[in-house]
This record gives C-alpha cells, structure tokens and sequence, in this order.
C-alpha cells in the first residue's frame, strides 16, 4: 500500500468549460479568415463575324452551273446578297444570352464578308439565332444609313416598303433551255428566324464568329421549292412564305481563333 498522499488531478467535468473555450475560439478565428480573392473578372472576347457560302460543302462561284437543287434543277447564281440582324449567342436551355448584337449586317458575297461584333461575354454557348434580313424596327423605308448599297435593297413602297431581305439570282436549266430566276424575299411576315446549333467556346481572346450559308438550304426542308413555278418570287406571299420556312436552318456556326 503506497501511503504517499497523490497531488489532486483535474475530473473531466472540470476540464470541459476548457475544451468548449478553446473549440469556440478555434471557430471564430475561422469565421473571420478573409475569403479569397477571385482575382479580376474574365475579359470580354473581341469577336469578328465572317459569311462563308457553299452548296451542300461545295465552295459557290457564281455564273457556273454547278450546283442542282432539290427539285432536281442544275443551277448557277449569279448574284446573292442579303442582311443578317438581330444576332444573338444561346445557352443550354436554348434561352438568349442579353440583349440581341445592335445593327444589321449587309452581305454582299462577291464582296467583303467580314464585319465586327465588338466585345462579347466569354463562355459556353450553343448556337446562334439571328434574322435573314431586318428586324421590324429596321425593315422601314430610310431607316438605314442612305448607301447606294442600301438604296439598291429598298423594297418598293406600294408593295409594303422597308428593304429587301434577301436577293438570291442567276438561272437554272429547264430542261436544256436557261431560264432566269430572282427569289426576292420581304416584307416583315416573310422574315426567317434562323438557327445554327454549335459548342461555342468564347476564352477572352480575338475569335472570329463563322456563320456558312448552304444555298441548297433554300430549296429543301420543309419544301421543295420549285424553280419552274417560283423562278420569281417577289410580289408572291406564298414564295417567300416558302422561302420563309426553308432557310431557318440553312446556316451553320463554328467559332475560330
């Protein structure tokens, strides 16, 4: 038996108020670390946009007849010109991204076809919506800046006024013989909604928007347009109704660096 008197230790129960102290100290000096910094905002991405057009892959040159339709006709084009406006990217949910991209874009293909979008928000986007042709508040005659280019699109003020959306022209082979066609698309009912579903990644960097327009487009889904009975369209609300429909998928995206 060890009868040496042992020095008092503390119970558990005194040591707890100890334990909960240091706990609570521990918590709030974590409460109150700063978070960290995000660091600066992603950059806006500087975007050019650029027109490229084929026929189902094949690059177009004008004045050949090189190309057959889907009613069956061989055909050459002549001259194509068309607005795009109303421009905007798509999330996921296929939902647009902010406000549609001011402006309206003059295409002439035998030209120039690249054009400057400015800053755009950097990240995913599934495709792009825009109009072949002008927005309703743009498609009212002297809305556009007074170019000759302009002045050469305007649709005739008895016939409803505002601009040409599209001039698509040249001739096709009606049997052996040439035959003229202009399918001429306007007036604001007449006015395509396009969309080109992509993976579009926007990083900060200069990128170019590239939008290619299959002119086969025009001519198939949901119909078969027929160049026989349609070589003239303007003046004919059941044409351009037709054209209307046909080329809501007729143009493809990609994003360049």
């Amino acid at each position: 038996m060890n009868d040496h008197p042992r020095p008092d230790r503390p119970t558990l129960t005194a040591l707890l108020p100890v334990m909960v102290l240091a706990v609570g100290l521990h918590g709030c000096a974590k409460d109150d670390d700063p978070a960290p910094d995000p660091g600066p905002p992603a950059p806006a991405a500087t975007v050019t946009l650029r027109l490229e057009h084929h026929v189902d892959g094949v690059p177009l040159l004008f004045d050949t007849v090189l190309y057959a339709n889907e009613a069956g006709h061989a055909y050459a084009v002549s001259h194509l010109e068309y607005y795009i406006s109303g421009i905007k990217l798509l999330t996921a949910d296929t939902g647009d991204v902010g406000p549609a991209i001011p402006g309206a874009f003059l295409i002439n293909a035998e030209q120039g076809t690249t054009f400057d979008l400015g800053a755009l928000a950097p990240g995913g986007y599934t495709g792009v919506e825009l109009r072949l042709g002008l927005t309703p508040d743009l498609n009212i005659t002297g809305a556009l800046p007074n170019t000759i280019a302009n002045v050469n699109m305007a649709w005739p003020d008895g016939m409803g006024g505002g601009y040409h959306f599209m001039k698509f022209e040249g001739h096709f082979l009606n049997g052996a013989t040439p035959t003229g066609y202009a399918m001429h698309l306007g007036r604001n009912e007449n006015l395509p909604t396009c969309i080109a579903t992509a993976d579009l990644q926007l990083d900060g960097s200069a990128q170019t928007l590239v939008l290619r327009f299959n002119l086969n487009e025009v001519f198939r889904t949901p119909h078969t347009y027929d160049l026989v009975s349609g070589s003239y369209s303007m003046g004919s609300m059941m044409l351009m109704g037709l054209l209307r429909d046909n080329c809501a998928d007729a143009f493809t995206a990609t994003m360049e660096p």
